[in-house]
């Protein structure tokens, strides 16, 4: 299992690392979607600094995508944060954005202290 997921006061945090499948990718998701602390999440930052390897084609960006809308649906408080660097996972990443499936604020930021500040701001 290359992630690990760390729930926080007000959200989760979820940390990438080695070999990631797209298989991985949905378990995690349904790891934290189908948690009871799941409806309470204020944000949802996914640290991909760590992957040496990240499977994705424009089907599988769609299909998680598409996998978010029922979480997104009940918890529409829920911003979504990404640390990346690598060209593919902001690639996917992009592709994820310009499908449209959810409205939820989703920003990506270079380190893990910018990301959290930016939460730190949102949340006042």
């Amino acid at each position: 299992m290359p992630y690990k997921i760390d729930w926080e006061r007000a959200g989760v945090y979820r940390h990438y690392y080695g070999d990631v499948t797209v298989a991985e990718r949905r378990a995690s998701l349904v790891a934290i979607s189908a948690d009871h602390r799941f409806d309470d999440l204020r944000y949802a930052l996914t640290n991909y600094l760590d992957v040496q390897a990240y499977e994705t084609s424009p089907a599988t960006t769609a299909e998680i995508a598409a996998l978010h809308i029922g979480p997104m649906f009940t918890n529409p408080q829920l911003m979504m944060v990404a640390v990346a660097r690598r060209p593919d996972i902001l690639a996917a990443i992009a592709d994820f954005q310009r499908l449209g499936f959810i409205k939820a604020p989703y920003r990506v930021f270079p380190t893990l202290p910018d990301a959290r500040a930016w939460i730190d701001g949102q949340l006042g």
